[in-house]
């Protein structure tokens, strides 16, 4: 998923996609709760500060954070990273 225009992502990145979506969303109810959290269930730090990128802690508490917040949303949640590439290097470390 990707925030609107959902048309601007392929003009700006040049590809054609091969399945496009785009959902309303409820606004009935309160349904956005920005969070900043720093760390995990186990006391650890949660950054994104380039120093930190590389720490198994650090990574790993992104990911069990992640998972605890899906677990308790029902409607599921919006992450954002800092760049396309953390965010593929912490997937490929969680996979």
């Amino acid at each position: 998923g990707t925030l609107s225009p959902i048309d601007l992502y392929p003009k700006l990145l040049q590809f054609e996609p091969c399945v496009s979506e785009s959902l309303s969303m409820s606004t009935f109810r309160p349904c956005i709760r920005p969070l900043v959290i720093t760390r995990g269930s186990d006391q650890l730090n949660v950054s994104t500060r380039y120093e930190d990128r590389g720490d198994m802690g650090v990574i790993r508490n992104y990911g069990a954070m992640l998972v605890e917040l899906c677990s308790s949303i029902p409607d599921g949640i919006v992450a954002f990273f800092t760049s396309y590439s953390y965010m593929e290097s912490l997937i490929s470390e969680w996979d």
